[in-house]
């Protein structure tokens, strides 16, 4: 990775949505801090090469793992972009016709992985509206 890549990524590590609390007390974080971001550009890039090359079968389910290994160890670890675009990506493949039911497994489990932090997040939101101005959550209050 170029060092200008890898000067935007720390600059952007205040955007992060919620990293693993517990790496940060480990005496070698700043090597796993980099090991995080070079793992999830390395998912992403071959998550997105499955779809252009039109090969679910042999990968899909590695990469996919990969992806909940990565969340696990150093949780959610991206931005909220990130996470919207990897939602997209496991819905447009729900759209696949004749996908079969390995594939759709892996998919829901992934999505529901990555939507529980967005309604915990939407669920603090509505218990305490303080916090968020009232067209905000007018909005979030119509979405249930």
């Amino acid at each position: 990775m170029s060092s200008d890549k890898r000067i935007a990524q720390e600059l952007n590590e205040n955007e992060l949505q919620k990293p693993n609390i517990y790496n940060k007390y480990l005496p070698f974080y700043e090597s796993i801090k980099h090991q995080s971001i070079d793992s999830f550009e390395e998912i992403c890039e071959n998550l997105s090469r499955l779809v252009q090359l039109q090969e679910l079968q042999p990968g899909f389910p590695l990469w996919s793992s990969k992806l909940q290994q990565f969340i696990s160890l150093y949780g959610f670890s991206f931005t909220k972009s990130n996470q919207l675009k990897l939602i997209n990506f496991y819905l447009s493949i729900l759209s696949i016709k004749n996908l079969n039911y390995v594939n759709v497994k892996i998919c829901f489990d992934i999505l529901a992985q990555l939507t529980r932090f967005v309604l915990i997040s939407f669920f603090q939101m509505v218990t305490k509206p303080k916090k968020c101005s009232p067209l905000v959550f007018y909005f979030l209050v119509k979405l249930v």
